[in-house]
């Protein structure tokens, strides 16, 4: 599954979070291939539905910023500590599975700061896994972490820039993290995805 639909359906689009939470597995089964007519969507199929919500969202993200002049950006998300899990762990973790690490752990972040609730991770978690989408990876340290918002910093002109979810299909931009919320996230993350689960 591309990055961009997982991205888009928590940052943007509620509706295209529930389709790929409900129709998830009979999409990957089809290769996100059309097939069946979806009963009562008034579309097509889940596979056309979810590829065109997708583009459409992206396209409402990217358009009015052709030349990145503004840099806060919701999608980034999946793209703060990505990069370094990416290269720290060549050829192990494919670009879109390390994206998703990345957004399995913002979730934790998104959760500590009080965005999100208990019930909302745990959804997302679940259709993450039901995607067959890795949410945790053993390489992913804290150093890593705090090394790639560091990074962050210095090429997003100062600022953190971290776009979180607010909710199912809602997102913000945030400037702050504070290195207390960050290790709890951390903590809570690994102690809840780690090895073994």
């Amino acid at each position: 599954m591309d990055w961009t639909t997982k991205a888009m359906a928590l940052m943007k689009h509620k509706g295209l979070f529930e389709l790929l939470e409900m129709e998830g597995r009979s999409l990957l089964d089809s290769i996100f291939q059309s097939s069946n007519v979806t009963e009562g969507s008034g579309y097509t199929d889940a596979a056309s539905l979810a590829t065109k919500v997708a583009i459409v969202t992206m396209l409402e993200e990217l358009a009015p910023n052709l030349w990145e002049d503004d840099l806060d950006r919701l999608v980034d998300f999946g793209h703060l500590i990505s990069p370094e899990l990416e290269m720290t762990v060549l050829p192990e973790l494919l670009h879109g599975e390390a994206v998703n690490i990345d957004m399995a752990f913002m979730l934790y972040v998104a959760r500590e700061r009080g965005f999100l609730t208990e019930e909302d991770v745990q959804r997302i978690i679940s259709c993450m896994k039901c995607l067959e989408l890795p949410v945790w990876h053993q390489q992913c340290s804290l150093d890593l972490v705090q090394k790639s918002l560091s990074e962050r910093l210095k090429h997003s002109g100062g600022k953190m820039r971290m776009p979180l979810p607010t909710g199912l299909g809602k997102a913000e931009i945030f400037n702050d993290m504070d290195s207390a919320t960050l290790c709890q996230a951390f903590k809570k993350w690994c102690e809840e995805l780690g090895t073994g689960h």
